[in-house]
């Protein structure tokens, strides 16, 4: 794994300063701290930050062609690397190493831009042809690996984090405002655009091209649900899984360093980790995070699965006290993202790396096979909506409203979750896919945010619609497939995805995701929809498909979910850091947020009134945030 950037100035009698190159791969050495490596040629430059994992001694980047026309820098790990070098070469292709990185030159020789298309893995690369001075930059299928750019009148930057981008000084830091809501709503912004209003961000499946003094961005793949396999049997559906995920287990376990698992003690990582040790000869190293709150602690279970496949086991209890390191945790985060299960992210990184290079991770199995809560719900919603609506509005309503609450807390909270759902009903899965996410609804932004912020945004606080323009929801006839997609497209790339890399990375951590393989995922996007969620059932193929694998107990568990006890730290430990903060005059002068409003939630937060911890640990990380990035120089 590794980090990677470059500047290519539009008029070539314009020099990239070497210098610069190498501040912006400095910054990012977490990265990769084994290797740097620069490639700055008049207008051009390109840089690298490198974590060795394959071909240590000879995989020392930028890579070339044989006659050095074609130089490439890579930032992730191309997994069908053998078979491609073995056609490049068989083609006339002379490699000089044994890297995977060096196959993207050759193939780029062969196929051009096409080259991106048969690359299967998680990478960001930048490629630059000598003869046409012509740059292409490239981002992965699924946007496991970041690209960030910026482009105007005099130049292009690039870079896997923002940080590298910065240390331009030319580049301005003005706010994006609109994803500045985006953040306050879903915790996180959403690419294409970043916090900043010169900075963009490559979407998943995309690559950009600054060629004849032009960019253009292309996109070279799409997340579809084609329903191609609708017909299939079950049994059939259970054998197929199973070989797939084999084979994205397998490619993955290609490494000349130490390699190990993450393991919450959910279905994904331990099927990953029960896949690793079918076709491991040592026991797979597996590392776990737990807390004293009980609600939050999974250790029980990961131990479960390691005591099933005998792993080497390391595990860590966190504790409060462990906040201390927001604010570097913020620089590594690179934009304002309050998503707090960043937080044991980082710590179980940080406890693999002592051990491993290497981890293979469970992400994406929620948002592959409908493994959420809203899933369920959804599955609900289609049965409601059979019910005629004069029965379902009037009658069924009627009754609910009129209906006592009992001593039952567990009725009344059934009752009330119910005509929820009635009034939701009707509503587009979109916009139930956007409440279910947010933070801070509309309502709630038009109290927080001052005038200005409100100007700022033309007074349109519902991001929804927008949002929607960024991607082609498809219209399906199944609410199940339309949150599918919306999950791949925007939760998965810029919460989820976001999250392990720079929290892995900030370790010098390479984390690798099986169940994100794009062949897995479009054999999976290629099921119908009640193979992934049937009824109340959610992730109902994978389970069947693993029953012979993991304890029945791991499989059929409650969805417990990787988080952190927010609500019991800042009614206890946190209040004096969220008053510290958030009543400071920097923050107060920003003119962005009411104090008032703050007050206001911390008081009802307090009082257990509401739990209001994600919107506390939201302002707390913008402010710091904005100390760091915007108070603060580049570096």
């Amino acid at each position: 794994m590794c980090g990677i950037c470059g500047k290519l100035n539009r008029h070539p009698e314009n020099p990239v300063d070497p210098k610069l190159i190498e501040k912006m791969c400095d910054v990012i050495t977490h990265r990769g701290p084994d290797d740097a490596g620069y490639y700055v040629e008049k207008n051009v430059g390109l840089g690298m930050r490198r974590l060795s994992i394959i071909d240590l001694s000879g995989g020392h980047q930028p890579i070339y062609n044989e006659d050095k026309t074609v130089v490439v820098v890579l930032n992730g790990e191309i997994y069908n690397f053998p078979e491609l070098r073995e056609r490049l070469t068989q083609q006339g292709h002379v490699f000089q190493s044994q890297s995977d990185t060096e196959v993207i030159v050759h193939l780029y020789e062969e196929v051009g831009e096409a080259c991106v298309k048969e690359l299967r893995g998680m990478f960001g690369f930048a490629l630059y042809d000598l003869k046409k001075q012509k740059l292409m930059v490239a981002r992965d299928r699924m946007g496991i690996k970041p690209i960030y750019y910026a482009f105007d009148n005099d130049k292009l930057l690039f870079g896997s984090e923002l940080k590298s981008l910065i240390q331009d000084r030319t580049l301005k830091r003005e706010l994006d405002y609109f994803s500045l809501n985006c953040y306050f709503s879903f915790m996180n912004t959403v690419a294409p655009d970043s916090i900043f209003q010169s900075v963009k961000r490559l979407m998943p499946g995309q690559y950009m091209v600054y060629e004849k003094d032009r960019l253009r961005v292309e996109d070279y793949w799409d997340f579809e649900l084609t329903h191609s396999r609708s017909t299939i049997s079950e049994e059939d559906a259970v054998q197929e899984l199973l070989e797939k995920l084999r084979e994205a287990v397998k490619i993955r376990l290609i490494s000349d360093v130490p390699l190990g698992a993450f393991l919450s003690g959910g279905i994904d990582s331990s099927a990953i980790v029960g896949l690793m040790s079918q076709v491991s000869d040592e026991p797979v190293k597996t590392f776990s995070i737990g807390f004293k709150s009980k609600a939050f602690n999974e250790l029980g279970y990961a131990r479960q699965v390691a005591d099933h496949f005998h792993t080497d086991h390391h595990e860590f209890v966190m504790e409060p006290d462990a906040i201390p390191i927001i604010d570097d945790l913020i620089w590594y985060l690179d934009e304002p993202f309050s998503d707090p299960s960043a937080i044991p992210t980082y710590f179980v990184s940080k406890i693999a790396r002592e051990n491993v290079t290497v981890v293979l991770t469970g992400d994406g199995g929620d948002e592959m096979f409908g493994g959420y809560s809203g899933y369920g719900v959804e599955s609900m919603m289609n049965r409601i909506r059979q019910i005629p609506p004069w029965l379902r509005n009037g009658v069924l309503r009627n009754m609910l409203k009129v209906f006592p609450n009992t001593p039952s807390a567990g009725f009344n909270e059934q009752k009330a979750r119910l005509l929820r759902n009635l009034d939701r009903v009707d509503l587009p899965a979109e916009n139930r896919f956007f409440s279910r996410h947010q933070v801070f609804t509309a309502e709630d932004k038009s109290k927080l945010f001052t005038s200005d912020f409100t100007q700022h945004l033309n007074n349109d606080l519902d991001i929804s619609q927008r949002l929607q323009g960024y991607i082609n929801v498809p219209e399906h006839d199944n609410n199940i497939d339309k949150m599918l997609y919306l999950d791949t497209q925007l939760y998965l790339p810029n919460d989820m995805l976001m999250k392990v890399d720079r929290m892995s990375m900030a370790v010098s951590l390479e984390a690798r995701v099986p169940l994100l393989d794009h062949e897995l995922v479009e054999y999976v996007a290629s099921l119908p929809h009640h193979l992934k969620v049937n009824g109340s059932t959610t992730k109902y193929i994978l389970k069947k498909a693993l029953t012979h694998l993991l304890p029945a107990e791991i499989i059929y568990r409650k969805k417990q979910g990787f988080n952190v006890p927010l609500n019991e730290w800042f009614r206890n430990d946190m209040v004096s850091l969220a008053s510290e903060v958030l009543f400071d005059s920097r923050s107060t002068n920003r003119g962005l947020l009411k104090r008032t409003q703050i007050e206001n939630i911390l008081n009802r937060h307090r009082k257990k009134d509401q739990d209001l911890s994600f919107q506390i640990w939201s302002l707390i990380v913008f402010e710091k945030w904005c100390r760091r990035f915007m108070d603060e120089p580049a570096n």
